[in-house]
């Protein structure tokens, strides 16, 4: 793990879950799963690893009896629109706005069950 996934831990008892191609941070809350960050790195685009980083975090949100997993895309990420479009080609829905983020909902059931 990096100074930074053992920083969110430390410091806010997140979970930021690494590997060769980018990571996934979340955190847990009364009653689901947040999606704080996830990246990959552009030569693994398109190989459906956040597909993957979605469904493991389904997994996570399962043993906790979650329904939803919630995500938001910051509309100051210079990568907004690509990274709205892949919750969105990842079977989340737009569940809300404001002048800051779009927000994004899955049902855990919906996220298990995406294809590979």
């Amino acid at each position: 793990m990096s100074h930074y996934s053992n920083y969110m831990e430390e410091a806010f008892g997140e979970t930021v879950v690494e590997d060769e191609y980018g990571f996934y941070h979340y955190s847990l809350h009364s009653d689901c799963l947040y999606i704080n960050n996830f990246y990959v790195s552009p030569e693994y685009r398109g190989f459906k690893i956040a597909k993957r980083y979605i469904r493991e975090m389904a997994q996570v949100a399962k043993i906790k009896k979650y329904k939803q997993i919630i995500g938001a895309v910051s509309l100051s990420n210079k990568q907004s629109e690509k990274v709205l479009m892949t919750y969105l080609r990842n079977k989340c829905k737009i569940s809300s706005a404001d002048q800051y983020f779009i927000y994004v909902t899955i049902d855990v059931e919906d996220a298990e069950i995406m294809e590979a």
